[in-house]
């Protein structure tokens, strides 16, 4: 059988770390194949040599049967290959369909970057698949999961034959997952190859055809989801038998640890995206906040945190007013946040791990003295 992508004895090392270690992945044409492992399994670093972000330290591609020597994206692209990245790979000054077109800006006869027909095509886009974002808008303005959509948009407007999604539902509310779960019918309707890459197993038995397993950087094997559970899977991503059910005793709730009293938070832009929200959470408790990307949930943790400033209400930690302090008086006051992008705002990725664990406590004794 001739496959549409065929990797063969894959290794890719970095310093200390074996990523892959002699992987094998075939895809047929035209199927849906998920790429299943934990969180270090080595999935996306496959992924990233057959994409060109990466080369192989050893081992072959195949694509349409022909051995290829994909030394970087472009020439992924070429070859047809799109990829939706984990992290995304967007312009936060420019507008979204300046980040879809990037590299391949359609021109006007007279050679002029022609704007207007690119926002054409990428409002046809939107449509088609339901992805509903707006052309014009800036990457910096939108949510996580309407920049998510965005990076789909780039692999279908460059037309790619094999698409590799990479943990595309990360940030996704459980009815976009549907629709992605839609969209990605709908390419392999349209004769499209796709690789899924996740660790979601519900997902996996929703649109796959077949499954590839990796466990520490290894291949274990390749399944007909049709004849899989997810018992099955997880113990092949694990190794070990999983149990799916675990019992909880009833929480043990305290007293009021944080107070949000008829609190009101304006976006970047002045417009109000939370109104007179009141919660109270308790020592021993877990409150969710549950709602589409955009509905006022991230102007909420950024007024709590101090990111954005409280227009109206009161914010209480342990029954003290934290409403109109400072960042580090909060941290300081026991709040903690990590936040939905943590490549944008949770580190710095030229710092060490250790010296990203200190950012918030630099200026205390052991880290620093008198002198600095």
């Amino acid at each position: 059988m001739e496959y549409a992508i065929e990797m063969k004895g894959i290794t890719k090392t970095f310093p200390g770390v074996v990523a892959n270690d002699n992987v094998d992945l075939q895809v047929a044409p035209q199927e849906v194949h998920a790429l299943l492992g934990e969180n270090g399994a080595g999935k996306s670093t496959l992924m990233s040599i057959l994409f060109g972000a990466y080369n192989a330290d050893s081992g072959t591609i195949k694509i349409d049967g022909k051995e290829v020597n994909i030394k970087d994206p472009n020439v992924a692209t070429e070859l047809g290959i799109g990829m939706v990245h984990q992290h995304f790979r967007l312009v936060h000054n420019y507008t979204v369909t300046e980040n879809i077109v990037l590299g391949m800006e359609p021109r006007n006869k007279f050679g002029l970057l022609n704007i207007g027909a690119a926002e054409k095509r990428v409002a046809e886009l939107s449509q088609q698949y339901g992805l509903q974002v707006d052309p014009k808008a800036l990457i910096e303005n939108i949510t996580v999961g309407a920049q998510q959509r965005v990076e789909i948009l780039k692999t279908l407007y460059r037309n790619a034959n094999m698409i590799i999604f990479d943990e595309p539902t990360a940030v996704l509310t459980p009815q976009e997952i549907d629709e992605l779960m839609e969209i990605i019918r709908r390419l392999k309707d349209e004769g499209k190859t796709v690789v899924l890459i996740t660790h979601k197993l519900k997902e996996i038995l929703a649109v796959a055809d077949r499954c590839t397993v990796l466990r520490r950087g290894k291949y274990i094997g390749t399944v007909d989801v049709d004849s899989a559970t997810e018992q099955s899977l997880a113990e092949m991503m694990v190794g070990r038998a999983v149990q799916f059910e675990i019992e909880k005793p009833p929480a043990k709730i305290g007293e009021t640890a944080l107070s949000i009293q008829n609190l009101s938070v304006a976006d970047h832009l002045g417009h109000m995206k939370v109104k007179n929200l009141s919660i109270d959470v308790h020592k021993g408790e877990i409150v969710g906040i549950a709602g589409v990307d955009g509905n006022g949930q991230s102007e909420l943790l950024y007024g709590l945190c101090g990111l954005l400033p409280v227009a109206e209400g009161q914010v209480l930690l342990d029954g003290k007013d934290i409403t109109h302090t400072s960042i580090r008086h909060r941290v300081e006051a026991g709040l903690g946040h990590i936040p939905d992008d943590r490549q944008r705002h949770g580190l710095v990725s030229n710092f060490t791990i250790s010296e990203n664990c200190v950012l918030k406590d630099y200026y205390k004794a052991p880290y620093s003295n008198r002198y600095g």
